[in-house]
């Protein structure tokens, strides 16, 4: 599918530049003229590629060597009609495809083909003619003022066209869709030709942004509102490793030493529960922008800065921009634009917008309307607002889609239309100024005049809506009494784009305890219902279905989230820590209650004092003060497993610091990891010891990583993911981190000068951390010669002991470093693996098995907490010394000779004499 959307974008390109005027511009009336002209038509047919393998798509483009119907725009549906297409296969055999309307303002027709024969195929296009009618009879009417009348019944005469392509039994090699993922350290941004590293990048668009539906409850805006933060993107990416890339410090922090006050030890302030000093941190495009704190003025009254994810570098940094609440990125594809436009950075509700690449102001924005907020289909935040156009004795209540694409245009998002002004963003749109107002310029400049982003009558809903219905069965409901805001007959809890809408009408029950005259306890009732929200919907604007829940007023009920994967909702009971699920096709109860948590859940998180929970991947996910992890199947309601009550590697046990388990919070969720901390109200100081940060692992329960830490919060994010990283603050010492995955460098030397033959040679190096972290003055001072890596089964520790005045770990373990040889024949192969130790180092002794040069290259592969690096070095080894060689004897002279024999004579003849006396004495008597 995306090679064929990229071939399409190619060669419609080429149609586009002709008729790109005519796409958006009214076109001059046309002079009068009697009789109607009968108008000759060039149809014109190609074949792309024109040769390819059997089964390879070819993409057949007709169209006509003619201007498009006079008036023929993206907005309404006046067209070229009757195109016939015609795929002969060499056999003789037609497949035929008929097109009554052709949708392309060019007049351009794109069919995608496989064929099935090897040969050559003919195609031919056939266009049947058209007489223009009168425009108002259109499906989608334009007006007068676009076409002038004197062209109805003009008449476009049929022709035809003949093209050819060739099919071969090979496929024909094409470009692959994208290079693999990177096996090295890699920054933004991500070159153009690698689409699919999609999957290892991905931004943190902040609270103001719309929620995913898989979101639940978790830090709330206002105690007993159904408002959520984003805590689950759904696309977010987080590291797996506790890996430290950089700190920063926002304040003073840590201990704040000597001996002046009534706590030892005492530690600066870190926020909890107030005054949080880290929040909503937001990632757009690998850098993060976040406010720091200006002691007691604010929490993020500091400056807004925008650093490098991967570095901590200050890209910007800018007092007159003030906190941001969300990014906005808008995926811009229409006929005449394609692409991502530059992300922008606003206030709450689009009241301020600026440019996320320099801080700079571009527009204000008024008026826009609240209502329940998601995101459509090309990153474009969408509100369902329910509107009374009537009154409250005779309502008449409304349910529009509000779209922020048209802050820019009334009817779509075009930031620069032809023909006008060359602002960036220019709220001019085809029929003139946008309803409502103009764009406004930063406030250094003498216009304040704004956009107006509300604009909504029974007359004119297009200006910012794309759709308005009426929801009659609402015209009933009563108006809750109290509240905040303009009193609505029903709450919207969450919505799916273009499906349904899940509500409750009625107040949930909060535990009071009242009893009735017999005794029996008071009991509340609220029903929950979906709304078709998907336009053209034969149920469009209507309820689906009703289920009314009737409890006795002895329990405190919040809403608990959605999931659309497994088509669940949920609520939560405080008073007995447990939930029930619903389903979203029909209301029916799919589970519960589950089974009861621990007691101190019953005080939720720091601000929202219920059983919390997170929904995600199918499963309900909940952790509270009681410091334990709970994960639900969300089609039955079973526990899956816990997290926290196990032993090493799965134990939130804090012995008597918390005391009991650390009270814990879910801060994100990404990538099949479930990213929680530890926090509570207000915590006391200093801070009880043992607090981590976890990476746990989403599907079985099983720790990934853990890094000390304590980031309180309260209300407001002070945490977020995205490209294999998470920053966090940190309260032990008031600084921002960043972990994720960072560079190596591995050195590698062997002997200097030729060793002999048969003799081992030792060949040594060592491997460090690059990451920018490293370079800071603390960690460059303690580690002039580089910080060693370690293992990930070593890393919380070890980043403790780099970057948190923690004690060496004696147990720390390095990595592995494969060494392999080049010989001089030009053989290569493995010599060994080696192992680091805590300083880096490793050596290994190795003996050459001939003589000559050896390159040596030393390996490091990686780990999660490192991408891989690699050296090389070179020795050469002498040739064998050849065995002793046995020099030849002279031949003895003849006097020597003679010598020889004689001396063997007189022996052999004093041996004849001995015998003989001896026989003689044997026979004496």
């Amino acid at each position: 599918m995306s090679t064929f959307k990229r071939k399409t974008a190619v060669a419609m390109s080429i149609f586009f530049v002709s008729t790109i005027v005519l796409t958006l511009v009214a076109l001059p009336l046309a002079s009068a003229h009697t009789p109607p002209y009968q108008i000759k038509t060039y149809a014109l047919v190609t074949a792309l590629p024109t040769t390819v393998g059997v089964g390879q798509e070819v993409l057949v483009y007709a169209f006509l060597g003619n201007p498009p119907p006079p008036g023929s725009a993206i907005t309404n549906t006046y067209r070229f009609h009757n195109y016939e297409i015609i795929v002969t296969a060499p056999d003789g055999t037609n497949t035929t495809k008929f097109y009554e309307t052709v949708f392309d303002t060019t007049g351009a027709q794109i069919y995608k083909f496989p064929p099935t024969q090897v040969g050559t195929y003919t195609v031919t296009f056939n266009y049947k003619g058209q007489t223009l009618h009168d425009p108002v009879d259109q499906p989608t009417p334009i007006t007068p003022q676009q076409i002038a009348s004197s062209n109805v019944n003009d008449t476009y005469l049929p022709s035809s066209a003949t093209c050819t392509f060739t099919v071969q039994e090979e496929p024909v090699p094409n470009y692959p869709d994208s290079y693999p993922l990177p096996t090295e350290y890699w920054t933004r941004p991500i070159y153009g030709e690698n689409p699919y590293w999609w999957a290892i990048s991905s931004n943190w668009l902040g609270t103001g942004s719309p929620v995913n539906s898989a979101v639940s409850a978790g830090t709330i805006t206002g105690i007993g509102t159904e408002s959520r933060v984003q805590r689950y993107p759904g696309d977010a990416v987080g590291p797996l490793t506790s890996h430290i890339m950089w700190t920063k410090s926002i304040q003073s922090g840590g201990v704040v030493g000597g001996n002046n006050f009534p706590v030892q030890g005492d530690t600066y302030f870190e926020g909890s529960a107030y005054s949080q000093r880290y929040t909503n941190p937001i990632i757009v495009n690998g850098r993060l922008y976040y406010n720091p704190p200006l002691n007691f003025r604010g929490s993020n009254a500091g400056p807004t800065t925008c650093v490098d994810l991967r570095t901590g570098q200050v890209i910007w940094q800018r007092s007159d921009v003030p906190a941001i609440n969300f990014a906005y990125i808008y995926d811009l594809q229409d006929p005449n634009q394609h692409g991502v436009w530059p992300a922008l950075l606003c206030t709450n509700n689009f009241a301020r917008v600026f440019d996320a690449d320099t801080g700079e102001q571009l527009f204000n924005v008024s008026g826009v309307p609240s209502g329940t907020i998601v995101q459509g289909p090309q990153g474009e935040q969408l509100r369902y607002v329910l509107t009374n156009l009537g009154n409250n004795t005779n309502p008449n209540w409304n349910l529009a889609e509000w779209n922020s694409t048209k802050l820019w245009s009334g009817t779509a998002f075009h930031p620069r239309q032809s023909g006008n002004s060359p602002d960036l963003y220019n709220a001019t749109g085809p029929g003139g100024v946008a309803p409502g107002g103009t764009i406004s310029t930063p406030p250094s400049t003498t216009s304040q005049s704004v956009v107006n982003g509300s604009i909504f009558n029974s007359t004119d809903l297009q200006d910012r809506f794309d759709w308005n219905v009426s929801i009659s069965f609402a015209n009933g409901m009563p108006l809750p009494t109290g509240g905040f805001g303009t009193p609505t007959p029903f709450t919207v809890l969450n919505a799916l784009y273009n499906n349904i809408m899940i509500c409750r009408n009625g107040s949930y029950p909060s535990l009071t305890g009242q009893v009735n005259a017999d005794g029996s306890l008071v009991k509340a009732n609220y029903t929950y219902f979906a709304v078709d929200i998907k336009p053209g919907s034969s149920t469009f604007g209507q309820a689906l279905w009703w289920n009314t829940i009737i409890v006795p007023m002895d329990r405190t009920i919040t809403y608990g989230g959605l999931d659309p994967t497994v088509g669940v909702f949920v609520e939560g009971i405080k008073e007995t820590r447990n939930f029930i699920g619903y389903s979203m096709t029909n209301g029916s109860k799919v589970f519960g209650p589950t089974q009861s948590q621990v007691p101190l859940d019953y005080f939720g998180n720091p601000i929202y004092p219920y059983v919390a929970s997170q929904l995600a991947y199918g499963k309900l996910y909940s952790l509270c003060y009681g410091g334990l992890l709970y994960c639900y199947d969300l089609t039955n309601g079973n526990l899956l497993w816990t997290y926290g009550n196990g032993g090493a590697g799965n134990s939130t046990d804090s012995g008597f610091q918390a005391p009991g388990n650390y009270p814990g919070f879910i801060q994100a969720v990404g990538n099949g990891v479930i990213y929680i901390v530890v926090t509570e109200h207000t915590v006391e100081t200093p801070i009880f010891k043992g607090a981590f940060t976890r990476a746990i692992n989403a599907t079985d329960g099983t720790q990934i990583w853990t890094l000390s830490d304590y980031t309180g919060e309260f209300g407001a994010v002070s945490y977020a993911i995205a490209d294999g990283f998470a920053t966090f603050f940190n309260g032990f010492d008031n600084r921002i981190y960043s972990v994720g995955r960072g560079p190596s460098a591995i050195t590698v030397s062997a002997p200097n000068v030729a060793a002999s033959f048969g003799t081992p040679v030792v060949i040594t190096g060592s491997v460090t951390d690059i990451s920018a972290g490293t370079k800071q003055d603390e960690q460059a001072s303690r580690f002039p010669n580089g910080v060693p890596v370690a293992s990930d089964a070593s890393m919380g520790d070890w980043m403790g002991y780099i970057y948190q005045g923690k004690p060496r770990p004696t147990d720390a373990t390095g990595v592995d470093v494969t060494l392999s040889v080049l010989d001089s024949n030009g053989n290569s192969r493995s010599i060994g693996t080696v192992t680091t130790d805590s300083d880096g180092f490793f050596s290994y002794q190795w003996t050459p098995e001939i003589s000559g040069m050896y390159t040596v290259t030393a390996s490091f592969a990686g780990t999660n907490s490192y991408w891989p690096s690699h050296a090389k070095t070179a020795f050469t080894v002498l040739p064998q010394s050849a065995p002793p060689v046995e020099q030849p004897q002279p031949p003895p002279s003849m006097t020597d000779t003679y010598i020889v024999y004689a001396v063997i004579a007189i022996i052999a003849a004093i041996a004849v004499v001995g015998a003989l006396i001896l026989f003689v004495l044997r026979k004496r008597p």
